[in-house]
């Protein structure tokens, strides 16, 4: 048995903060009387220790390390020159002190010792952070306190959570739990086992003795490229990524999943994930659900989500869930992270899918011989602007001219006779219709010369452009992206070009959702 009387303690568990919103977990904190090393995963909606032990009177004194502020493990900058070390800033919480107490703050992904008069439990929801936790050497003390991340009420080897870790098989096996009774220091005991290795639990945390530094939060790692920790999707920011890594030393099966949050009320979003097609090399957003990721140690994959916009209802909402990555080869190691999802309400500049403006292109390449209505490849492709608006009325339009900031922007479809032509038949995402004339004696008719006295006219032509969302195996294209590009397959009949008939010409077209407006100036 060891006794720690100077408080020294080097706990380094760098975490994420996470903002005022996000999906919730639940946790129990339990306490024996004495000291207790508890790691919480989540930072609770009332941080203030005040607060947060008000409900524990038997709670006289908290301590933990502010990891902000503890030396980086990089000696020496990209550019050659040394980096300032920083000391370790040990912070206390004590009742009825708390005007003098250092600890202003409980906040996930750390270690704190809790020392109780008696026993105690507390249950609260928080918001989860991403742990990374720094490894230090030994220097007369124990130099890592880290805490246990598994689901609730399961327990695990501490050679199986430890051993891949720079701490070695040896090492991992030697656990000291943190307890005793005299309110001047915690007490240290190693954790014995008869065979194997001692039996760990989830949220306690322990300490080991080592011989190297590392960053190593255990055999998954997951970084999420904000500083709130989470996973945010606002209006305008319609993709979020986050890494997950094995960091283990053998070949490990990671499992991603979308969870609700555990707080009452809490929505889950539509979510994508994009992924590779089965059996391709392509890759596509599909919805996300469960998805396992075979990772060779060291091997890390980009993880990136998107929200399905189509399903969320057009007064828009806030919803909030999960991301849970878990080790699904032994360790029962899980990180959560909280997703946010904050949808406006359908306005004049922010309109629901599909409705606003699309811009792009249809591109023919075949056209028929007249004669049997069959298009055969052209001898070159014919690329033209394209431009529909769909309004508030849902009414799809197809456009000549629009004006908007402060800018004109035209195209060839309809004829200047036609500046706003609403659809004919059809669904915009299905197939959709457009028909119109040029005129005789419209200014656009190619077939018209004002200035020849025998051509002052011509002879109408009818137009029919038909897009239909199908592939050539008759496959839906229609699918929500974040880039808010759709495709498919175009057809252009002209009639009136020819006494044999009408000439159909086929290709393929893209268009952009380029302004979210249910509003146009024409």
């Amino acid at each position: 048995m060891r006794t720690f009387r100077s408080f020294t303690l080097s706990i380094l568990l760098f975490a994420f903060l996470l903002s005022a919103r996000g999906g919730h977990i639940a946790e129990t904190l339990s306490l024996s009387a004495g000291w207790n090393a508890v790691y919480l995963e989540s930072t609770p909606d009332a941080p203030a220790p005040a607060d947060f032990f008000a409900d524990l009177p038997q709670v006289e004194r908290v301590g933990c390390y502010e990891s902000s502020v503890y030396s980086s493990l990089a000696q020496i900058a990209s550019d050659g020159t040394s980096i300032a070390q920083k000391p370790a800033a040990f912070l206390v919480w004590e009742r009825g002190k708390e005007t003098d107490s250092t600890l202003k703050e409980i906040l996930g992904g750390r270690v704190y010792f809790v020392y109780a008069t008696a026993a105690a439990e507390k249950s609260f929801y928080g918001r989860p952070c991403c742990p990374q936790t720094s490894w230090q050497k030994s220097d007369g003390g124990f130099a890592t306190v880290i805490g246990v991340s598994i689901p609730a009420g399961e327990t695990v080897s501490s050679l199986v959570y430890f051993g891949e870790g720079p701490l070695g098989t040896d090492a991992a096996k030697k656990p000291h739990s943190v307890g005793g009774v005299s309110a001047a220091a915690p007490e240290f005991t190693q954790m014995m086992s008869f065979r194997g290795a001692p039996t760990l639990n989830g949220g306690t945390a322990y300490a080991f003795e080592g011989d190297s530094v590392a960053d190593w939060p255990g055999v998954v790692r997951v970084t999420v490229p904000s500083s709130s920790g989470g996973l945010e999707f606002k209006s305008g920011v319609p993709l979020q990524s986050m890494e997950i890594a094995n960091a283990g030393r053998t070949n490990r099966t990671l499992r991603v999943s979308l969870a609700p949050g555990e707080l009452a009320g809490e929505r889950v979003p539509p979510m994508q994930i994009f992924l590779k097609a089965t059996g391709t090399s392509a890759s596509k957003w599909v919805p996300f659900e469960t998805h396992d990721f075979e990772l060779a140690p060291g091997e890390s994959r980009q993880i990136v989500l998107s929200v399905d916009i189509t399903q969320i209802a057009p007064e828009g909402g806030e919803y909030a869930a999960l991301v849970a990555v878990s080790d699904h080869s032994g360790t029962k190691m899980r990180v959560r992270v909280p997703v946010t999802v904050s949808a406006e309400g359908e306005s004049e500049d922010s309109a629901a899918y599909p409705k606003g403006l699309w811009y792009g292109n249809v591109e023919v390449s075949q056209v028929d011989q007249m004669s049997d209505g069959v298009p055969v490849a052209a001898g070159g492709s014919m690329r033209l602007n394209a431009m529909v608006f769909i309004g508030a009325d849902g009414v799809p339009k197809l456009m000549q001219r629009v004006n908007t900031g402060g800018r004109r922007i035209s195209c060839v479809f309809p004829d200047l006779a036609h500046n706003a032509l609403p659809a004919t038949s059809g669904t915009f995402g299905d197939l959709l219709q457009f028909d119109w004339v040029v005129a005789e004696d419209a200014k656009d008719n190619p077939f018209r010369h004002a200035w020849h006295p025998d051509h002052a006219k011509g002879f109408a032509v009818t137009n029919r452009l038909a897009l239909s969302w199908r592939t050539e195996d008759g496959e839906s294209t229609w699918k929500y992206a974040p880039e808010e590009v759709t495709y498919g397959i175009c057809t252009w009949t002209l009639g009136g070009l020819s006494g044999s008939g009408e000439i159909t010409t086929r290709g393929t077209f893209a268009l952009k959702r380029i302004l979210p407006v249910l509003k146009m100036e024409e």
